[in-house]
């Protein structure tokens, strides 16, 4: 909660030093994005949600600037990561195990440009792309054998990284602008890079 207090006192400070620049938009949404894990994790984690706020800054010429923060949480496939644990240790079935925890979150702020190619009355499709930094993170998972503590998986300590993006929406005019929207994102961890795909619902007031 305090990432994302810190997030929203950002994005309002920002606004009120470019408000005599262009005007701007205050907006909302939710997001949902599958996540890319080394293996064998990556047969665990799959889609998550969560939401955000944002601020659209409108310049006139056919592009916009959008700042953007983000929360997304992941959590274990519980059945998946049974059978996993039942492939390592011999002569166990996956019913055997328990797992509890080890939710991956990923916060987020993206300064990213828009451009609307072919503004409609009601419908105008953009692409969209820009950088930002993210934190990644996982917690502590506890795993039970047969209803006894087996141990623990430690988690990750939160590391922030630079981050850019690129994808494409479309807005829907209806009275407020609605908008979907999808990106391709990039976390530059230590290692291997990790990379998401969040797809965003929103409203633009």
């Amino acid at each position: 909660m305090k990432k994302f207090a810190f997030i929203v006192a950002a994005l309002l400070v920002l606004s009120t030093a470019s408000y005599a620049a262009s005007p701007v938009r205050f907006g909302v949404q939710a997001t949902g994005a599958n996540i890319n894990v080394p293996k064998p994790l990556n047969e665990i984690y799959g889609f998550g949600y969560g939401g955000g706020v944002h601020l659209d800054f409108d310049l006139p010429v056919l592009f916009s600037f959008r700042l953007q923060g983000d929360y997304v949480r992941f959590s274990a496939d519980q059945g998946k990561y049974q059978q996993l644990l039942a492939s390592l240790v011999g002569g166990t079935v996956a019913s055997d195990f328990s797992i509890d925890g080890g939710t991956i979150s990923v916060w987020s702020v993206y300064a990213n440009v828009k451009s609307n190619f072919l503004p409609l009355p009601l419908i105008s499709p953009y692409i969209t792309g820009g950088a930002g930094l993210a934190n990644l993170s996982s917690g502590d998972a506890t795993v039970k054998y047969q209803g006894q503590p087996l141990g623990g998986i430690p988690g990750v300590a939160g590391e922030t990284k630079f981050s850019a993006n690129l994808g494409a929406g479309v807005d829907l005019k209806l009275g407020v602008e609605l908008y979907v929207e999808a990106r391709y994102t990039w976390i530059f961890t230590s290692g291997e890079t990790s990379t998401y795909i969040p797809v965003s619902i929103g409203i633009t007031l």
